[in-house]
């Protein structure tokens, strides 16, 4: 196992001992003296970092095993291996996936404002739409300042969870966001969809530890039952282009919100574009977030976009068309792609 991967495997550590140490500071006495928090969070950092070694090498396109002999037959410093990254850099600056594994090895370091230029660097190589650039660089704000949670850092981890809200580490950081930004139902419906995904039982510990708290506070949440007429609450569309667009060109990620209203929308669908005329439909099943879907007798503008790289915010030269719905009234309604993002 080469030290790169190691350091990636503590900076995991590092960040689930941060994250946990303002939950259970905002937590009331009586909960204090039920829940040992230093020796809870070891535990919880100790089966990341166990998680990360196994996984990192798998997940990552780096050459682990030749480094790995490389390594050995040549033993460095962290500060060494760090020194031949960031020279590799200097040749090859584009390299997206190196200013990635330079800021987990700054943050495994506890350097975390090199580590954030590091990510900022993959950030702005990657047009501001890299997940893991995104989780990283508020992470390391965070890890430096536990306040950037209600500033950037809050505002990058809320982007994450908004381009992949099925991420585990969005959604748990996600969560850690919105409550210390006192959004206590959302921060609980992040969590009980981390802990969907079956967690270790040390992390799963802590969260629902925090959920019976938050639970105390505003009351259990309630399942919310289906709506009487399930199949008013669509949005039905036949999208067209004004232009002879091939079929397969892009991706076109049609979606609905309230007119006007900032944050992720109600619905939202990544489709391959054509054959034109397109028949799409939104529906509740299409809801980035619980508790927040389409319903009978919203208003919404709905957006279809063809995006040429395939991200999820828009582009400049990106086609796109608008029309307003009305769920539960209107049809098949038609929606032109005829205009171009600036």
């Amino acid at each position: 196992m080469t030290l790169f991967v190691v350091l990636a495997a503590l900076m995991s550590a590092a960040g689930i001992s941060l994250l946990a140490w303002p939950l259970l500071r905002k937590g009331g006495g009586e909960a204090k003296t039920k829940f040992a928090p230093r020796g809870t969070v070891a535990i919880t950092a100790l089966a990341v970092a166990a998680a990360v070694l196994g996984m990192y090498p798998a997940a990552s396109n780096y050459a682990w095993k030749d480094a790995t002999q490389a390594a050995a037959a040549n033993p460095q410093s962290p500060d060494a291996m760090i020194d031949r990254l960031e020279d590799r850099l200097r040749q090859a600056p584009q390299d997206v996936d190196g200013w990635l594994l330079l800021g987990r090895s700054y943050t495994a370091l506890h350097r975390y404002y090199r580590a954030a230029d590091a990510f900022e660097r993959a950030l702005g190589l990657t047009q501001g739409n890299n997940v893991d650039a995104i989780l990283g660089l508020g992470e390391t704000l965070a890890l430096a300042d536990q306040s950037a949670l209600a500033g950037r850092a809050g505002d990058l981890l809320e982007q994450a969870v908004r381009l992949e809200p099925g991420n585990a580490r969005a959604l748990w950081w996600g969560g850690a966001v919105a409550y210390q930004r006192n959004q206590l139902a959302l921060a609980r419906d992040r969590w009980q969809q981390f802990l969907a995904g079956n967690p270790p039982p040390e992390i799963a510990q802590i969260l629902k530890v925090k959920i019976g708290e938050i639970d105390q506070q505003i009351g259990p949440a309630t399942t919310a039952s289906p709506p009487a007429a399930t199949m008013d609450a669509r949005v039905r569309l036949r999208i067209e282009v004004a232009d002879k667009t091939p079929a397969g060109e892009g991706v076109l990620f049609v979606l609905a919100r309230h007119p006007g209203e900032p944050g992720p929308p109600l619905a939202v669908k990544r489709l391959p574009p054509g054959p034109w005329p397109l028949s799409v439909e939104l529906s509740p099943q299409d809801s980035m977030m619980p508790g927040r879907e389409l319903q009978a007798g919203d208003e919404v503008q709905v957006v279809a976009r063809i995006s040429r790289t395939g991200v999820a915010t828009a582009a400049s030269g990106d086609r796109y068309g608008e029309v307003r719905y009305h769920v539960g009234r209107d049809g098949v309604v038609a929606l032109r792609i005829d205009k171009k993002v600036p």
